[in-house]
């Protein structure tokens, strides 16, 4: 099972880094609510979270808007003495609320903004915190505690929708430079053309041939000679007696 909750959490960070820029070192921001179930499910939180995102690098920060919010939860329940031991150890990042604290949920919305500029991983357990990540903040893994199983919840539906918008747009003047950088390394690129489609045209009367008159085949012409013989005209053979009158007419 363990092996099978890593490749699942490589293939939602693979999520994050193809879309979102989000890559190791990777930065996670812990609450109290986490450390506490930390305690609970007796999870190493330095050892244990950065072999389960595969970067041993990975950077543990608090806020000090997290720290106070702990310390005066631990004065009204003794049972957050262990998470405020812990949450004391890992590195406090500056949050812009030094001297005016805020409650730890709100100082978290604060430097995620809308699209999470520092590239975060959100490790919480409060439920309130992760639906306003999810509806509002785009490119933001959210990490929480099942019983003692660090999990990476699946992005979420505006993430999906739109990953690209968490990344920076190029300005014209980056888009001009690039395109004349283009220019000197590759150099112009040729346009070719629009073809325009020919038209069909008449044929050329010199190039056509004429008609030949077809051969009639030589049974076709005997048969027909046979018939023009058949039609000759018969001469007339006069009588002699007749001749013979005729002369005697004309000597009288």
């Amino acid at each position: 099972m363990k092996i099978r909750r890593q490749k699942k959490a490589q293939k939602i960070l693979g999520f994050y880094q193809h879309n979102f820029d989000i890559r190791p070192p990777y930065t996670v921001l812990l609450d109290g609510t986490f450390c506490y179930a930390a305690i609970e499910g007796k999870v190493k939180i330095a050892e244990d979270i950065p072999k389960y995102l595969g970067s041993l690098d990975t950077k543990l920060i608090t806020t000090q808007c997290i720290i106070l919010e702990v310390e005066q939860l631990r004065k009204l329940k003794r049972d957050l003495h262990g998470p405020y031991m812990i949450v004391k150890q890992f590195p406090v990042h500056v949050c812009g609320h030094e001297g005016k604290p805020v409650p730890a949920s709100s100082c978290i919305k604060s430097l995620l903004k809308k699209e999470n500029p520092k590239k975060y991983i959100i490790a919480s357990q409060d439920n309130e915190l992760r639906t306003h990540i999810h509806e509002c903040v785009t490119g933001t893994p959210v990490l929480y505690l099942h019983r003692s199983a660090p999990t990476l919840e699946k992005p979420s539906e505006k993430s999906q929708a739109d990953p690209l918008n968490a990344n920076k747009t190029i300005t014209t003047h980056e888009e001009k430079t690039l395109q004349s950088l283009k220019r000197k390394l590759i150099g112009e690129e040729e346009v070719e053309p629009e073809r325009r489609k020919k038209k069909k045209k008449n044929p050329n009367p010199l190039s056509c041939k004429k008609s030949k008159k077809v051969k009639k085949p030589q049974q076709q012409q005997q048969q027909e000679m046979k018939e023009g013989k058949s039609k000759r005209k018969r001469k007339k053979h006069k009588k002699p007696g007749a001749v013979h009158h005729h002369i005697q007419q004309e000597a009288s």
